[in-house]
């Protein structure tokens, strides 16, 4: 066996080299050159004798231990960045769920997919787990979460609708209703200066994530896991699975929890809700699915109490400076839009 080491691949500078003339011995080098390139792919790729199914197990084991990189312990949850800069509980909580519901309400306005806004909701929620509500305008991170989420779920959408969809939500979560829809001139100082925050804010998010994005979302578990307990019949369970799968996003349910736990969890809290019995004889049902039932009560218990003490639609409040373009607007009104 051949090993290839650091001083085959060395070239002496200043150094001559002969061009040999005899094309048998070019033959046999370029053999040579083949037989080593062979030896050291051989050495990095997968053996090609190998059953696929090793394959497969080892993408997935990979993908399993990237996702739980994401994951957020009991410990981390509670002393976040916001907390450090004196920002309370009850605040945190209320500009996370008026950030998710700004992420829906703008992937609904640009025609996304639930997938695409599940994804904008979860990086939200990841970032604001590495920095602080006070430096970062939940607004912007909001908008730049959808925008990056449509280019991870290959549904891009121009960065001009991104800037005018996060100003019509901005004004109609705000209260101010109008019957004409209000598109800003793309040559005002104030879309540009949006325009050059959300690619600021897009770079430093993905900064903080290591260029590293991994989601694995809850709803395909969900219906698996109902077909295997034999329950895709009941429509109305798997709704209501659904949408309690939904609602969790708005917390940070979705970043402490794996999908499989949050799947089960919602499975759980829609047949009690049903009064619908899952097997439990002669072994519990989500051990099935390598679950624990104490994790299914803090997830059930986290969604109660968002159910409790919801305020829909959420009020935001401004916990740091303004962004580049939100006091522009203040102080000039309705200057540099038109009228569509």
């Amino acid at each position: 066996m051949i090993t290839i080491t650091r001083k085959r691949l060395l070239v002496k500078p200043n150094a001559k080299i002969k061009l040999k003339t005899n094309a048998k011995k070019k033959f046999s080098g370029f053999k040579h050159l083949v037989f080593l390139s062979l030896h050291f792919f051989s050495r990095i790729l997968p053996s090609s004798s190998s059953p696929s199914s090793n394959t497969t197990t080892t993408t997935t084991t990979t993908t399993t231990t990237i996702i739980m990189l994401f994951l957020v312990s009991d410990e981390e949850s509670t002393q976040t960045p916001s907390r450090k800069d004196d920002i309370s509980e009850t605040q945190e909580f209320n500009a996370r769920l008026f950030g998710c519901e700004f992420v829906r309400r703008c992937g609904r306005l640009l025609k996304l997919n639930q997938s695409c806004i599940a994804t904008g909701q979860v990086l939200l929620h990841r970032f604001y787990f590495k920095k602080s509500l006070k430096k970062f305008d939940v607004k912007r991170m909001a908008a730049t979460s959808i925008w990056l989420a449509s280019k991870l779920e290959e549904s891009p959408r121009k960065l001009r609708d991104i800037v005018n969809v996060l100003v019509r939500v901005e004004e109609r979560m705000e209260g101010k209703k109008s019957s004409e829809t209000v598109v800003l001139d793309v040559y005002s100082d104030r879309f540009e200066d949006i325009k050059d925050d959300l690619v600021r804010k897009e770079r430093h998010m993905l900064k903080e994530f290591g260029f590293v994005i991994k989601i694995e979302h809850p709803h395909k578990f969900v219906l698996n896991y109902l077909q295997i307990l034999d329950l895709t019949g009941n429509k109305q369970l798997t709704q209501k699975a659904l949408n309690h799968t939904n609602d969790a996003l708005h917390t940070t349910i979705c970043v402490r929890f794996n999908a499989e736990t949050i799947a089960c969890a919602t499975i759980y809290l829609a047949a009690r809700e049903m009064d619908i019995a899952l097997p439990e004889n002669p072994h519990q049902w989500w051990l099935l699915f390598d679950v624990v039932l104490e994790d299914i009560e803090c997830v059930c218990n986290s969604l109660e109490i968002l159910y409790e003490h919801i305020e829909y639609p959420p009020k935001y409040e401004v916990l740091g400076e303004l962004p580049p373009g939100a006091a522009a607007e203040q102080s000039k009104g309705d200057e540099g839009k038109r009228k569509r």
